[in-house]
């Protein structure tokens, strides 16, 4: 069964979350991927996705769909991704969060700074075989800012989920929430949590901008994982193409 997204009015308004902002949120040089008015932060590591491609239709029709979203009256309430950045993530690698027995390499230890990190699941994806195709298609529109992805076909599913068993096993990586990763492509972040009918406000024009670029998106064609290191959630730095 495709894992499935949380009620998307609960996770707008954050009846979700003990915090008081959402958790990629905090005030400068506090930690969080963006600040509170929505500037990128460093927030360093390394991670595997698959870029969409910018000559395709899906691209164009990702960037007009963003293009709609920064100019509703919704707009004050996210921060915006460049559309160079536009990716699906595969496999997630190291991040600030990341420490032993939890979002760390196993045997790694935890004083490794990212690019020791990078050096040394270089060496232990090196010779895997990974699909080199992933079929697409556009599940809905997550809170406004978050393409919910699911394979074309079931075998195309599959084929995503062994993919992420096969990095998971050569990376040593593991997550408590392995299995309930729902695959997306990120056109912004929100910055706050809003009030209800804000809430209800941003689900109604998803639901509008899907019925509008859902067919234009299309399937989205994929090509090979490619392993990338990041400081910042602005550009994701291909260091080996899994082919």
């Amino acid at each position: 069964m495709v894992p499935k997204r949380p009620n998307e009015i609960n996770y707008l308004t954050g009846r979700l979350s003990d915090a008081p902002r959402p958790p990629w949120v905090s005030r400068e040089g506090r930690g969080g991927k963006f600040t509170t008015d929505g500037r990128v932060q460093i927030w360093p590591g390394n991670t595997f996705i698959c870029h969409v491609d910018r000559n395709s239709q899906a691209f164009e029709a990702l960037c007009a769909l963003q293009a709609e979203l920064k100019t509703s009256s919704f707009q004050k309430f996210f921060t915006f991704l460049p559309p160079e950045s536009f990716h699906m993530t595969v496999f997630q690698g190291v991040s600030p969060i990341a420490k032993p027995g939890s979002r760390w390499p196993a045997g790694l230890a935890q004083g490794f700074s990212r690019d020791e990190v990078t050096n040394a699941l270089i060496g232990r994806v090196d010779g895997i075989a990974l699909p080199q195709r992933h079929r697409m298609r556009v599940a809905g529109l997550f809170g406004g800012c978050s393409l919910t992805m699911e394979g074309a076909t079931e075998d195309d599913e599959k084929s995503l989920r062994e993919t992420r068993i096969a990095l998971r096993d050569a990376t040593g990586i593991d997550f408590a929430d392995f299995d309930d990763y729902v695959f997306h492509i990120t056109l912004a972040y929100l910055l706050e949590w809003v009030p209800e009918a804000t809430a209800q406000g941003i689900a109604a024009l998803g639901a509008e901008l899907m019925k509008k670029y859902k067919d234009k998106i299309g399937p989205v064609d994929l090509g090979p994982v490619e392993f990338c290191n990041f400081d910042n959630m602005h550009h994701f730095e291909p260091v080996k193409l899994m082919r």
